[in-house]
């Protein structure tokens, strides 16, 4: 994975790496696009990685700081966690590459031992036994794609679609995974080396059966891999429109149009259609009835701020009166008809937004400034919003030099909105002289904007004796290794005595060998104390009394020295 690190500020950096040395991070599971994971913390967040050719391109987070299009610690603690995977998946797949290679060099040398004709015939046979190759040597070979060719190619789908269904037709959950993903194959292999030969039709009608078949299957999709494999037709479909003759694309359009409401396939399988006519061909018949019902759900939202949003099958949710203005461009409004829509419609935030961002890169600073302080104004029943204005203003302060907008800025930013970590709070304390900051830390540290961050402003601050009780009164372990390697060299006996009362808890519910297997690193981690070894091996001696049954735990114990 390419260099990453970048992109997150030093002090996000290292938050990110401590969750991830601790263990924060949760199953790491590869998708379509890169990864998603969960980051345990104060509550559990989920985070998703987006990957295009080893860089990243995307992250998400449901924590209240990415909201803003901030990148987060969870973040960053995933993508320590990608990168150490996928730096032990490259040592084993250099080794499996090696393995590989000898293995291809040995069977290279045996088929260069084959005469020519018994190759051919045992080629040959091994084509009539598997369909799949046959159509492949077909397809990369032959000069043209015949009738024949592509029937054997339709015939490959519907047998895609047999192999998976039990007898009644149905793909249950264990198989939806497996037929979804081998259409997806059929894609790649079979319709993308059409596309290469030139062939557009003809692959413009095997992605058009790979969608009837899967937009009619009966199938468990659960974890939605209809819609991954509608997507990637969506994506082929694209690939063909660009490359086709115009003609062609008049075919295409015409097959849209046909089947967009002839119930070809099921209803939301129809929006798919529907989004390539509105986005590839702007058919503006379409186009109009869209804006019609954009029209009156932007209408329904009254005085409210929020516009609402849209959503297309392909392309996902996006903001109502964005996409109504890009429907009128797609019909070709005038700058003018969009001005004065958009002017009429300057309550709505995305509006707002969108002045803000002309602004900023016409270098118009004053006037974004003005926009995000109205917006402030005309949004604060949305502290997220808000938090957001505020966050942008202090950006602009800063760049255009204005010290006093720029401290009451931070000020409000710091006590008026939630705060997910020490940022602005760090930029608060370098425009205050010593006892001015020690007065704003005092009304921070009882403030009820800052409960997720009290901890780390005390161990930044260095108010260890805070710190220590304030993590002793939490009762969460979370916390006792979080700020262990801070706090164990100045309270040790404190700590291991927390971390005494937490393990003999613990030790009464716990009741597998996952839990058996924790209690043990914990029991570890007190032996790491000054006198702890003693209080390890006296708390594994009661616990080999009280639950002499638990022949796991004893095992367990056994195992890790106690």
């Amino acid at each position: 994975m390419n260099d990453w690190k970048h992109l997150f500020r030093s002090r996000i950096l290292d938050r990110g790496l401590s969750y991830y040395e601790m263990g924060a991070v949760g199953e790491v599971e590869r998708t379509k696009t890169g990864y998603c994971a969960m980051v345990e913390g104060t509550e559990d967040y989920e985070v998703e990685i987006e990957l295009r050719d080893g860089t990243v391109c995307s992250m998400n987070c449901t924590c209240p700081y990415a909201q803003d299009d901030n990148y987060c610690k969870h973040m960053a603690a995933v993508l320590y966690e990608i990168e150490e995977r996928e730096e032990e998946l490259e040592t084993s797949e250099k080794l499996r590459d090696e393995e590989q290679l000898n293995f291809r060099n040995e069977l290279r040398d045996v088929i260069d031992g084959i005469p020519d004709n018994e190759l051919r015939d045992f080629l040959e046979s091994l084509a009539l036994e598997d369909e799949s190759l046959r159509n492949q040597i077909l397809i990369r070979y032959s000069h043209t794609i015949s009738q024949s060719q592509m029937a054997m190619l339709k015939k490959e789908i519907k047998d895609i679609s047999k192999r998976y269904s039990d007898r009644s037709g149905f793909v249950d959950w264990r198989n939806a995974g497996g037929y979804t993903s081998e259409m997806e194959s059929f894609l790649f292999d079979k319709v993308q080396a059409v596309i290469d030969k030139g062939c557009y039709m003809q692959a413009f009608e095997l992605t058009n059966q790979v969608f009837v078949t899967i937009g009619n299957q009966d199938i468990d999709d659960s974890d939605g891999g209809t819609s991954m494999a509608a997507d990637t037709c969506y994506e082929y479909w694209q690939q063909i429109l660009g490359k086709c003759n115009e003609p062609d694309k008049n075919r295409m359009q015409v097959w849209f149009e046909k089947h967009q409401w002839d119930g070809t396939v099921i209803d939301y399988m129809e929006d798919y259609i529907r989004d390539f006519l509105l986005n590839e061909f702007h058919d503006k018949k379409l186009l109009m009835m869209e804006m019609q019902k954009l029209d009156a759900r932007i209408e329904k939202r009254g005085d409210s701020t929020d516009c609402g949003t849209y959503y297309a099958a392909h392309g996902g949710v996006e903001n109502n009166i964005l996409k109504r203005i890009q429907f009128m461009k797609d019909l070709d409004a005038t700058e003018e008809d969009i001005r004065q829509y958009r002017e009429k419609n300057r309550r709505f935030a995305a509006v707002r937004r969108l002045e803000v961002e002309e602004f900023i890169h016409a270098g118009k600073y004053m006037d974004a400034i003005r926009v995000l302080k109205e917006s402030k104004e005309l949004d604060r029943k949305s502290q997220a919003w808000v938090k957001g204005y505020s966050a942008k203003l202090i950006e602009l302060y800063s760049l255009m030099h204005m010290d006093k907008e720029y401290k009451d800025e931070l000020l409000f930013q710091v006590f008026s909105c939630q705060q997910d970590d020490l940022d602005s709070i760090k930029k608060l304390k370098a425009v205050c002289g010593l006892k001015e900051w020690e007065q704003y830390r005092e009304k921070l540290l009882s403030s009820p904007v800052v409960p997720g961050i009290k901890l780390s402003l005390l161990e930044s601050e260095k108010l260890y004796d805070r710190l220590m009780d304030e993590v002793m009164n939490s009762g969460s372990v979370y916390y006792l290794d979080f700020y262990e390697k801070t706090l164990k060299k100045i309270y040790p006996d404190r700590m291991k005595e927390a971390y005494i009362v937490h393990i003999k808890a613990k030790a009464e519910a716990v009741g597998d060998r996952a839990g058996y297997k924790e209690l043990m690193k914990y029991l570890k981690k007190i032996a790491s104390y000054p006198q702890g070894r003693e209080a390890a091996v006296q708390l594994a001696g009661e616990w080999r009394t009280l639950y002499k049954r638990r022949r796991a735990m004893m095992d367990e114990m056994g195992r890790a020295g106690f």
